[in-house]
């Protein structure tokens, strides 16, 4: 347990690989696997990028800066202010949808039970509760969860691509888009599951502001969700040709109806109980990562008004108000979806690139990322296009829709 370069890898896989990932196999359906990887394979290296980005800032600072610190640093408090609302924001609501959707899937492993929705409301509570206090002990101990989580999760996944592989038709895998326009409606909800970098001031302090190893580890941990994702879509793409897909979704658009056209072309029947195990771990995981992400935003924000930011505080801060809310008015925080696509454009994208480029007039000797202005350009017009799509398709629905 003692490699940290190895402990926040997992925590920044873990917190990008979620449940969603399994459902991506419908946002892609009509895409076909070809255009699919070539999507996956520009966000990997942009997010790879914005999130190198994110290390070379922190470079400059203090190993315990936030991400609003470093804005204020450069924009002054009017910049730590637009951030600190952006980011807890974002963060509470998505803390709050994980812990109102755990129930549901921890009552889904359980026996049926009379009262199943009081037994959902206080699984939802254990789970918050078990978690929060694992989170505030330290990052050490939520490490140690994250691994094993981690661990249990890429096991399970081993076992359903076992069961997969085998059926994988190099056919299914040569379909081509039903509509080019297509990849512009799939590339918000892509983008939006390598979302990691609210972690980078979290794992900059584990690794004791120590540079190269924060962007290995970024580098590692982006690359290890972009193998899992193209693996899994190699797979589903594999077994169930572009017809099925399509079907599926016509019918079920879920991951239920994903898992029964598994179920009726494998002839498996563990996989949905699999599935439901990998989707309770994958939870656990991003559940931690963005937590350290927002205890981290938490004690940035106590630390800069010179307020106590024991980690007793910190937690309670951190973990009270998603529970509460959660089980009265979820809705106060999970609003924040409708805008998801371009809040993660901007914590992703537009606030690293932006915070680069003011570092390197401050600092024009220190340790730059290759690519110089021109790859800053790119990757802002790269976010740019998501975002234009990600309002044509939410908002405006010109573009045709897919699921995610």
């Amino acid at each position: 347990m003692k490699n940290k370069v190895l402990g926040s890898t997992l925590i920044i896989a873990g917190t990008a690989v979620g449940a969603g990932m399994l459902a991506m196999p419908l946002t892609s359906a009509q895409m076909g696997f070809g255009l699919t990887f070539v999507l996956l394979t520009l966000l990997w290296i942009l997010l790879t990028f914005t999130a190198v980005l994110y290390a070379e800032v922190h470079q400059y600072n203090k190993n315990d800066a936030g991400i609003a610190s470093l804005a204020e640093q450069y924009f002054g408090s009017a910049g730590r202010l637009f951030v600190n609302f952006i980011l807890l924001f974002f963060m509470y609501a998505v803390l709050t949808a994980y812990v109102t959707g755990s129930g549901n899937l921890l009552l889904g492993i359980l026996p049926t039970f009379e009262n199943p929705e009081m037994v959902q409301k206080i699984m939802s509570l254990i789970f918050a509760i078990g978690l929060g206090a694992v989170i505030t002990v330290g990052i050490s101990v939520a490490d140690v969860a994250n691994r094993i989580s981690f661990g249990l999760k890429v096991l399970i996944f081993v076992v359903i691509l076992a069961v997969l592989l085998n059926k994988v038709s190099f056919a299914n895998l040569q379909a081509t888009p039903t509509n080019n326009l297509l990849l512009f409606s799939a590339m918000p909800v892509f983008f939006m599951t390598f979302g990691f970098h609210i972690c980078t001031p979290t794992i900059n302090e584990y690794l004791e502001g120590d540079n190269r190893k924060v962007k290995l580890s970024c580098i590692l941990g982006a690359t290890g969700i972009f193998i899992i994702y193209v693996v899994w879509q190699f797979a589903t793409h594999g077994v169930l040709n572009q017809t099925v897909l399509i079907d599926v979704l016509n019918k079920d658009p879920s991951l239920n109806g994903l898992i029964e056209a598994f179920k009726v072309t494998t002839g498996s029947t563990m996989i949905s109980e699999m599935v439901r195990v990998f989707s309770l771990l994958a939870l656990i995981t991003s559940y931690i990562g963005v937590a350290l992400g927002l205890s981290s935003a938490v004690k940035d924000l106590l630390m800069h008004f010179n307020l106590r930011h024991d980690r007793i505080t910190i937690g309670l801060i951190t973990f009270v108000p998603p529970i509460i809310v959660g089980f009265t008015y979820p809705q106060i925080f999970l609003s924040a979806f409708a805008f998801a696509g371009i809040i993660f454009a901007f914590i992703g994208v537009f606030l690293p690139v932006a915070l680069a480029y003011k570092s390197r007039k401050v600092y024009p000797k220190g340790e730059h990322t290759r690519g110089g202005n021109l790859s800053l350009i790119l990757a802002v017009i790269f976010a740019i296009v998501i975002v234009i799509a990600y309002i044509l398709t939410t908002f405006v629905k010109v573009l045709p829709s897919v699921v995610g």
